[in-house]
């Protein structure tokens, strides 16, 4: 009995050494540009429920990159990564129900994609859920909620989360208005590579004193070196 189970065991992991296999080939001839050898791979990757090649294969196909483009396919191939849990999965099938790519456009769908993904810390959904929240999207506005998922991606350094971020600051919206934050967070942006962000900073910089952007420099330092966390 235990040497049928083991023998059902072993086959199953082959599988799946073979499926990442497939998945990893498949992006290398991607990035040769090998689109034929690429979309072959992940196609067979994705059959086996590979959930990173059924999103990178969507991805080829929603951006008619290597393939046709497909719109209604990538959809699926989302949906299949999505309903499996990836997260990247999640917030691409969010990203087509927001734009209308493929399917009908609905805010709440694209909503519940988005949550799932930014439950999992994807700073890229945690964004889109801040601004579905600030623009009231899909869910009704509440800039509190909205500054709240500003935050969480914009602790883990993602650059357009740290613009919004300082932006809430500086108009009050969501979080108490504060012109050193604010000028800490769109610093922050900026010094990330945000070309938006050092606009931002050279604007809020003409309407403040020496003195005040001294101290949004010195917090900017201190937020840095912990890594982003417990800055405010």
């Amino acid at each position: 009995m235990m040497k049928k189970i083991f023998c059902v065991l072993f086959v199953l992991l082959q599988a799946v050494v073979a499926t990442a296999d497939d998945f990893e080939d498949g992006v290398n001839a991607a990035k040769k540009e090998d689109y034929k050898k690429a979309s072959s791979l992940l196609k067979e990757a994705g059959k086996q429920g590979n959930s990173m090649a059924q999103v990178f294969l969507g991805l080829m196909y929603k951006n008619g990159k290597g393939l046709k483009q497909n719109l209604k396919e990538a959809v699926n191939l989302f949906r299949l990564a999505a309903k499996q849990g990836d997260a990247d999965g999640q917030y691409n099938l969010g990203s087509m129900y927001d734009n209308g790519l493929g399917v009908k456009q609905d805010y709440k769908e694209a909503v519940k994609w988005y949550q799932l993904a930014a439950d999992q810390g994807l700073t890229d959904a945690q964004l889109r859920m801040g601004l579905m929240y600030q623009l009231g999207e899909g869910v009704k506005q509440d800039y509190e909620i909205s500054g709240k998922f500003y935050r969480n991606a914009a602790e883990q350094g993602d650059s357009d989360a740290q613009l919004m971020l300082g932006l809430a600051y500086w108009s009050g919206r969501g979080v108490q208005k504060d012109q050193i934050h604010a000028y800490m967070w769109v610093n922050m942006a900026a010094t990330n590579g945000s070309h938006e962000a050092i606009k931002q900073r050279d604007e809020y910089g003409n309407k403040m004193n020496a003195k005040q952007i001294e101290q949004a420099q010195a917090v900017t330092k201190k937020c840095k070196a912990n890594n982003y966390k417990g800055c405010d």
